[in-house]
Formats: C-alpha cells, structure tokens, sequence
C-alpha cells in the first residue's frame, strides 16, 4: 500500500502551513568496519499544526534517529527536514525535546529548573515567573516546587520535565518514549495526564512509542515504519474522538483501531 501523507484535518484542507515537514529523508550511520548501515531511507511525512502524531515500528527501525533530525541533533544524508516552513540546521526553541529519563538538574530545585531556560536566555520575567508558576499548578507540582528532583517520584520528575519544556513555548514537542522505563501505573497515570495536558495546551506532538495501546490512545495519527532501514510503510488516522481517556481502551472502537495498526505493524515484523 502506498503510505499516505497529505492530512486530513481541517488546517491542511484550508492550505495552512505544515508544523513539521518530511521530504525523502535518508540517513545511514558507519558501522563496524567502516561498514554503512542504513536508518533511514525515503522517509516522507507531513504533520499538521496542534497534530499528536504517533511513530511506531520495529526495534531498529529509525524512530529516534527521525525524531534526533527533528530536532536538530543530526542531519540527514539526503532529503529535508523542516519546521514551521524553516528547514531545520540545528537545535532550537521552537522545538523542545523530552526523553524516557527526565533531564533534570539535580542541583537546582523544581521550581529553579522550571525557569532554567528563560533565565540562560536572560528572559526570566515577571510574566514569565508568573507562567511558571500556572505551569507547576498545571501539572500539579505547585507544592514541590522547593523539592529536589531526587525527592521526587518518577512521574513527578517527568511533570517538572513537561513544565521545563513547555515554559519555552515549543511549536513542537519531540518525545522519544518518555514513559517507556516506567511501571504499569505510573506510565497510565501519565499517559492521562499528557491527555489533559495537550486538551489545554494544544502543542504539535511527535511521540516515539513501541506500544500499540499507547500510540492509539494518544495520537490523531500513527506513522508505521518499516524495518531497517526505515521507510514510511502506511499512516493510518485514529478515528476516536476527542477528548480521550483511558476508559476509552474498553470500547469496540478503540479495540478496532488497535487492531488495524497492530495488522499493519505484524505483517511488517
């Protein structure tokens, strides 16, 4: 089947800019022996502003080395990688990255690492300390805010995480399985709370995950790719609505939705 990649929202329909653009992305890293081995190769996407996109694939496939083009890490062999109609050179603001261990400074206290960025880039405002401190009632962190990250729990270190990101205003968010290391209820817990989150804060989303559940709970679309090297096999769009919660697993709909891109996923694997 031929992958689709045009969007169907209503912003793409209207001909507005693309948040994220993908065109024939290639890249291939030295191996042993001076030896190649292809990541990635051909890779087209496209993703909608306010769009929560799910990549999905096999061990190996290229998800991480894509979401490290995203986001300035490394750059493609051949191809283009572009973000917010600007072609993407190197790290920036306007994209903010979250990993599966939080990256936090363990030296600086909830509240200082929430403000770690505006104060390097000598912005931290009145307005801006007043944002964070909305931001720490947001993710529910208002009474840790004098804690270390060592006197946090996991999911608490990854809500300041989300604080720390989201107080640069990112046009996008870059994910590389964030809840991946995480027990089966912490990992719930904060599948529930990104939900909520992006319900109020409606954030360009790129999220790397190896969970079929995860990906259809959480994602507008979901982006398979194909074994090494990677390629764009199919883009399947998850017709569940929104608001979503996990009580929404339960449902014929959403058992029907994983079932189609667990089908697209096996016949990959």
């Amino acid at each position: 089947m031929t992958p689709q990649t045009l969007i169907d929202t209503p912003a793409a329909q209207a001909g507005e800019a693309l948040a994220v653009g993908i065109r024939g992305v290639s890249k291939t890293f030295a191996g042993r022996r001076k030896a190649k081995r292809a990541a990635l190769e051909g890779v087209d996407l496209d993703i909608a502003p306010g769009e929560f996109l799910c990549l999905l694939g096999p061990s190996g496939c290229g998800k991480s080395t894509l979401l490290n083009l995203l986001a300035g890490f490394d750059f493609p062999d051949s191809g283009e990688v572009s973000v917010g109609g600007e072609r993407v050179t190197g790290p920036g603001p306007d994209r903010g990255v979250l990993f599966q261990t939080p990256r936090l400074f363990p030296w600086l206290t909830t509240w200082q690492n929430v403000l770690y960025g505006p104060r390097a880039r000598g912005a931290l405002t009145p307005s801006v300390k007043e944002e964070a401190a909305e931001l720490l009632e947001t993710v529910g962190l208002s009474d840790a805010k004098d804690a270390y990250p060592h006197e946090l729990s996991g999911g608490m270190r990854h809500r300041a995480a989300f604080a720390r990101v989201l107080i640069n205003r990112p046009g996008v968010l870059l994910m590389d399985e964030p809840f991946g290391a995480l027990d089966a209820i912490t990992r719930t817990n904060l599948q529930r709370f990104l939900l909520e989150l992006w319900q109020k804060r409606p954030t360009t989303i790129v999220f790397v995950t190896h969970d079929v559940e995860e990906a259809t709970l959480l994602g507008d679309r979901v982006a398979v790719l194909s074994g090494a090297p990677g390629r764009t096999k199919e883009i399947l769009k998850v017709d569940l609505p929104r608001p979503r919660s996990y009580d929404d697993t339960e449902t014929l709909e959403f058992v029907t939705a994983k079932r189609r891109i667990r089908e697209v996923l096996e016949a990959e694997s």
